[in-house]
């Protein structure tokens, strides 16, 4: 989709607006990531930093955490019946 939408005067420099409908699409919260090429400029949301639940494990297992304490806090106070 192409779109031509004017430039908006924001103190001494120039902006551009967004519709609220663009915004919610595309999940823009209070950032936008801007990368300039030959081509253009292109504006998106910011990628997502946080790590998978994989890239969790990897991180975790490279710094050697040890949680096995979570392992015995798991089951305090769970009365099992007979």
């Amino acid at each position: 989709m192409k779109t031509v939408i004017p430039l908006a005067k924001i103190g001494n420099s120039q902006g551009i607006r967004l519709s609220k409908k663009l915004i919610q699409r595309y999940r823009i919260q209070d950032k936008i990531e801007m990368e300039t090429t030959p081509d253009g400029i292109i504006i998106r949301a910011p990628a997502d930093t946080r790590l998978s639940w994989a890239a969790t494990y990897e991180q975790m297992a490279r710094e050697g955490e040890d949680f096995s304490d979570w392992e015995a806090v798991a089951e305090d106070g769970i009365d099992y019946e007979s």
